[in-house]
Parts: C-alpha cells; structure tokens; sequence
C-alpha cells in the first residue's frame, strides 16, 4: 500500500454500514497518502447511507484494464459477493482480502481476515494505526458508521472491549456520536416507515414460536417508487418478539426470488443455517438467496432450520 500508486477498492454489493464506511475510510486515507483510488460498490447503495462524507466518489461501473497496483477487497466472505465485476478481477494482483466473516474463503493473495474482529471498520482502524496512515475526521466518521452498524449500535454480541476502546478514540478525534447515529441509524424517511407499516402485518411465527418471519414483497417496494430503503433493520421486529432465537425478513428481489437476512438470539449459528442454502454471514447475522415460490422456500428454510432448534 505504501509502495503502490493507483488501487482499486471495492465492497460486497447490497452494501450495509460496514461495507461503505470501510470502503471510503480506506480510501480516504489512501487519497490523503497520495494515492489514486477508484472506489467501486455494485449498489445499490441504502439511502441512509447516501450522504456519507467522500460517497461521491464511489462508482458502480468500472474499467478493469484501467491498470492497477493492487485490488483490496472489503467486507467479503467470498469473491463474487463483489458483484458482476468480480470475474475480472484476476487482472489485478495482487488482490488483499480484509474481512471478518468466520467462513471467509481465503480468495485474496494477501489474506487479512480476523473474525474476531466487531467489523472491518474495526480491522482498517488498526492497519491505519499500524502502517502510520493519516487520519482525519471525516475518516473517523466513517470508521465509526462501520462500528456502529456492524455492532448495532454496540449491542450485538460481537460488541467487544476492544469495539468500545476503538470507538472512544474516534470521538477523541471528534466524531459525534449522536451525528452519526442520527443519520445513519434513527432518521426514517415516511416512505420506509409506510413499507415498515406493510411489513409488520406480515409478521408471523412458526417452530413452536421459535421461529419468527417478516417479508417485504417486491409490489411494497414498488408502490414506495424505491428499491434501496434501508430495510435491513425490519428484521428485529420479529427478532424482539419473546421466544423467537431465529428472525428471518424475506425480500422479494423479483418475481420467485427472495433474500433471507437471518438473525439468532442466543445459540444457533445462522451462518451455518445459511450456508446449507448457498449463502455466508456470522454467528448471529446471516443471509441467502433463494428461488422459489414464497410458501415453497419458507417452508424448506423451515424443514432446515428445524435441525438448529432441536433439544432446546
């Protein structure tokens, strides 16, 4: 990083708090470094994300053969959760994988994986500190939307001391927690709140009431004229309700096509639970996607998920 002069950074498509605000926190601090940077994200990019400081800069098209010294690639358990772009990414090398999925698969030349880590956020804050990076306070800011989202506002059980300690020294530098948790995580626009008032009559629970779905079809989001709210949160609604260990939101991506984001409570691994369906995540936040009818996927999500709850 120190050597080279024109990277190439990108982040999981369908990106969250994490993927964004490592994504421009790195990237920052290369341009400040005196880099030339191209920062990619597949989209689309949440709306309460949209006004990140340095978001302007993120592309989603991009020419590969542009030429690049390396390629990090942020917040992906695997390669093609880059999107379209990742099957030409060979002609970048080397490729640096920072992540902090359990189930990462080692895609990069150069593998910075610690799933110890409360976010990548958490793993860039200490290669910025570690390589002597500079630092201002528009990268703190960012650096601090990934803590806070990934953490959900330090409260997740991936919320560690060593969470808490990064998360002091950003408001040292002079992040403002309520700012940011102000823009990122509390502000609504009415049009979320409408599509939350059409997903909570939908909230429903199976698995002797161990089991709890909330479901966002794909008219909801039409009617709403957006396809990039923020819902990903509507999956503590059945996430809160007494009894349920695994909260799933259902988004209908398109007709027979839905994404499961899974959360657990106390004891199963969604991440696993996910992965008997092709997808990847944590411990406790996992997702998938899935073809199928609405009745025929919930009932084989069900089927599996009915393995993880036995002898509880």
């Amino acid at each position: 990083m120190k050597n080279g002069e024109r990277f190439f950074l990108a982040s999981h498509k369908d990106p969250d708090g994490d993927a964004i605000g490592s994504l421009l926190a790195l990237g920052g601090t290369l341009l400040l470094s005196g880099k030339q940077v191209v920062l990619f994200n597949e989209g689309p990019i949440p709306d309460h994300l949209g006004s990140l400081a340095g978001i302007e800069r993120v592309v989603d098209a991009v020419d590969i053969e542009m030429g690049f010294d390396a390629g990090l690639i942020l917040d992906c358990g695997n390669l093609e959760r880059v999107g379209a772009v990742s099957c030409h990414l060979s002609k970048i090398g080397p490729l640096i994988n920072i992540d902090h999925h359990e189930n990462n698969s080692r895609f990069g030349d150069i593998n910075l994986v610690d799933a110890q880590s409360s976010s990548v956020g958490e793993i860039i804050y200490r290669l910025i500190k570690l390589a002597n990076l500079p630092l201002d306070l528009t990268i703190a800011e960012n650096l601090f939307v990934a803590l806070q989202t990934d953490t959900g506002s330090f409260k997740y059980d991936n919320t560690t001391s060593e969470a808490f300690s990064i998360a002091g020294e950003l408001v040292d530098w002079g992040v403002n927690p309520w700012k940011i948790s102000r823009k990122v995580m509390d502000e609504w626009t009415l049009k979320r709140l409408h599509i939350l008032e059409s997903a909570l009559k939908t909230i429903e629970v199976h698995s002797a009431g161990r089991v709890g779905f909330i479901t966002i079809p794909q008219d909801t989001l039409s009617k709403a004229d957006t396809d990039n709210l923020n819902c990903e949160r509507f999956v503590d609604y059945p996430r809160c309700i007494s009894g349920v260990e695994i909260a799933v939101l259902i988004r209908e991506i398109k007709k027979d096509y839905y994404r499961f984001s899974l959360r657990s409570n106390d004891w199963v691994n969604v991440a696993e639970l996910a992965s008997l369906f092709g997808g990847g995540g944590h411990r406790r936040a996992a997702a998938f996607s899935k073809e199928g009818s609405l009745d025929s996927v919930k009932q084989e999500f069900l089927s599996k998920a009915k393995g993880f709850l036995q002898g509880r």
